[in-house]
């Protein structure tokens, strides 16, 4: 999975949950399902809403999941990097700002 196929499945998971920035991160709330009203970060959710599992926010399963869903260990590690705001230079910073424009957040 390519980043623009990563940001294209994100954005199809807008009804699902309830996308917004909690301390610098972005977080969603499941709004559905036996998971409901827990927090899942971009990568954990895409993999809940693709139907490949459900998978907790920690580093294991961040990495379980961008297994699952095919991307490189270098995009996983962008896609959680920009998640949580480390740094606000270079790809970080670009990958943030469509993520939350594909989000509206």
């Amino acid at each position: 999975m390519t980043e623009t196929q990563f940001l294209v499945a994100l954005s199809q998971t807008t009804d699902a949950y309830k996308w917004s920035v909690t301390n610098k991160k972005i977080v969603g709330v499941a709004r559905n399902g036996k998971t409901r009203g827990k927090n899942f970060d971009p990568v954990t959710a895409v993999c809940r809403s693709t139907g490949k599992g459900t998978y907790t926010s920690t580093c294991s399963g961040k990495r379980q999941a961008a297994t699952k869903l095919g991307l490189t260990s270098v995009l996983a590690e962008n896609v959680s990097s920009a998640t949580q705001a480390k740094s606000n230079r270079g790809n970080y910073q670009v990958l943030r700002g469509r993520m939350r424009q594909v989000l509206g957040v």
